[in-house]
Parts: structure tokens; sequence; C-alpha cells
């Protein structure tokens, strides 16, 4: 007969306890997409979007036009902070996990307004 050896067995059953009463959502793996077009006449439509803190984010911008001048760039100043050039054809995926509430503008590069992200 085989001896079980109990320091082993409590070491396994001691980490899979951990494993199983460690919190898991699927929620805060999966991003909450929103999709914005872009054109010249419009600019971003639409223009404001809702999220929870600590809900991950994936931002979706299709560009049907170059942007140009000012407006020729996108991003969000505390959530994403690099701009990203707006190219005809061309997809913007910005993803990004909210930590603070408030309200975060959707900007070009030189902080002109085009839309807001409230975090609550």
């Amino acid at each position: 007969m085989k001896r079980i050896d109990l320091k082993r067995v409590t070491i396994v059953a001691t980490t899979l306890l951990s494993f199983a009463s460690a919190p898991f959502s699927l929620a805060s793996t999966v991003a909450k997409t929103f999709t914005v077009n872009y054109t010249k006449a419009q600019d971003i439509t639409p223009k404001a979007f809702t999220v929870k803190t600590g809900e991950k984010v994936r931002l979706e911008v299709n560009a049907s036009e170059t942007g140009s001048g000012c407006m020729s760039s996108i991003m969000v100043p505390g959530l994403w902070n690099q701009a990203q050039p707006l190219v005809k054809g061309k997809k913007i995926v910005m993803e990004f996990t909210p930590q603070k509430p408030g309200v975060y503008k959707i900007t070009c590069a030189m902080g002109l307004s085009r839309g807001v992200i409230n975090v609550r």
C-alpha cells in the first residue's frame, strides 16, 4: 500500500482553495466596446459615453476621412494619453480601465474637446 504524503496533500489543497476563493469576474476581462465614426463634417459620432470605474473599455474609432489641422488626431487625456492620427479607412483602438470617476474629454492632440466619457 502506498503511503500518502500529508504535507504535499496539504500544500496542494491550500493552493487549490486559494484559487477557488479568489474573486473572478468575467466582466473584468471582457472590454465594453464603444464604436465612433469620424467625418470632417460631423467630427465624431456619438460624442458621449458612460462607463463604470474599474470596467475595461475599448473605444474604436472608424475614420471615414483623414483628419486635418488640429483635428487630425484623437485621444482621451487621463485614460488614453497618446494622440492617434485620424487616417481614412484606419480603425483606431484605445483600450483602458478607468480607475477614478469623473468626466474625461475626448480631444485632439491640442486639447480641443470633441466629446466626453463619463466615468461613474
